[in-house]
């Protein structure tokens, strides 16, 4: 074996030993197996539902939502959405700021059979606008706060259904609707930073492999309390929500905007948070406030995406978190969601700037392939391409794109 294998070999074992540490000290950690990817989303939900109906699903700085509590406003708004649409997976828009409403009208889509497309108040009104159009949706379901631009933007045949005014008496029962694992389950957008926003689907299993993923590695368990600083209308807040409610434990939603990023370690700790997710120019900023190594005793996971992740980084781990925190690296996109991790603890040497993106996760095989697409060797220069079943089936109405994108496997799959 030559050196340089030797040293790979090496560092995938410390890999292994870090991830094995990654546990919940009081949790009982159950492992989500490949067969329960082959559901949809409402059934692996309502499985946790019944499992633990008075457990937390959700809090916010207003609400305390138990999953019994989340399951029935989910419910109404999927019993209102069949009764204005009918049967079939079509788009339905969804316009909220953050809060418990607009994870209850995301589950209350799926519930319904349909396809969520995501929308945050904060959005540009023509960014807004174009998802509205291209993504065809007819319905458009939000509450009081949002009604009025909900309304502004509607087009010619759009609907809505305003949570808010939801009466008692809608029913509240589980629909058990039978819904593909292949069914779509949401449309989100892309920033449209190289040109025009992509609307990319994911499906039931697409959507399930990747709650196994993070499972699996972070071994999340009912006693964990995952942060969410993300809107629910990026990907970001889809794997966050999803981690956490279709594992029995709890969601902690947190608008950073403002002077609450001052705060955070406050607020981790007030809410003994135990997995801690953002980009890493949030970290920063929240770790430029911290003095020392803090007192956030419950904190056993941090892991950053969206940017890249620098060796400073990993020195503001080591000073200001606890030696059982572990530190994780992730490599992803909308189109894939995550590929690859990277485990980290206080003794993990970073050489050079950037942090490794690590080892591809179950079922994802990474590539470089050439100019003719052909797969190039270790240390030579290409494309990184993912081959995977686990993917998105491609763009929203952009058959061209997906063209591009999404090539067939080796034996045409």
């Amino acid at each position: 074996m030559s050196d340089c294998m030797r040293d790979r070999s090496e560092e995938y074992l410390h890999q292994l030993s870090i991830q094995e540490r990654c546990y919940h000290p009081s949790g009982t950690f159950i492992r989500f197996e490949k067969e329960d990817v082959e559901q949809s989303i409402p059934n692996r939900f309502e499985q946790q539902v019944s499992l633990y109906p008075d457990r937390l699903a959700i809090k916010t700085d207003t609400e305390r939502i138990t999953y019994q509590e989340l399951n029935l406003a989910a419910n109404r708004v999927a019993h209102v959405i069949l009764d204005q649409s009918g049967s079939g997976n079509e788009p339905v828009a969804l316009l909220f700021d953050q809060g418990a409403q607009s994870i209850a009208a995301v589950l209350g889509v799926l519930k319904a059979g349909k396809t969520y497309v995501p929308l945050d108040v904060s959005l540009s009104s023509a960014r807004t606008a174009f998802i509205l159009e291209h993504s065809q949706a007819r319905l458009i379901v939000t509450n009081n706060s949002s009604v009025a631009l909900a309304t502004c933007m509607m087009h010619r045949g759009q609907e809505t259904i305003n949570v808010d005014e939801l009466t008692t008496n809608a029913p509240t029962d589980d629909l058990e609707l039978s819904i593909s694992p292949g069914a779509n389950s949401w449309i989100i957008y892309t920033s449209g930073s190289t040109g025009r926003p992509k609307g990319v689907i994911q499906t039931h299993r697409t959507a399930l492999h990747m709650v196994m993923n993070y499972t699996n590695n972070f071994h999340i368990c009912t006693n964990d309390r995952l942060s969410l600083l993300f809107s629910y209308s990026v990907h970001a807040g889809a794997y966050g929500t999803f981690t956490a409610l279709l594992n029995g434990a709890a969601i902690f939603q947190l608008d950073i905007n403002g002077e609450k990023l001052l705060h955070l370690a406050d607020w981790l700790s007030g809410n003994k948070i135990t997995v801690y997710n953002s980009v890493p120019t949030v970290f920063r900023q929240f770790t430029s406030e911290l003095g020392g190594e803090e007192e956030l005793p419950d904190l056993r996971l941090l892991y950053l995406a969206g940017e890249p992740v620098y060796k400073r980084d990993v020195e503001l781990y080591r000073k200001h978190f606890s030696h059982k925190c572990i530190f994780v690296n992730r490599l992803g996109s909308t189109e894939t969601d995550v590929i690859s991790m990277y485990f980290m603890d206080k003794s993990t040497k970073i050489v050079g700037n950037n942090v490794p993106t690590g080892y591809s996760v179950q079922d994802k095989t990474i590539m470089l392939l050439g100019d003719q697409d052909e797969e190039v060797g270790i240390d030579q220069e290409g494309e990184i391409a993912l081959m995977s079943r686990y993917i998105s089936p491609g763009y929203w109405r952009r058959p061209d794109l997906t063209k591009l994108a999404f090539l067939p496997g080796p034996n045409g799959g």
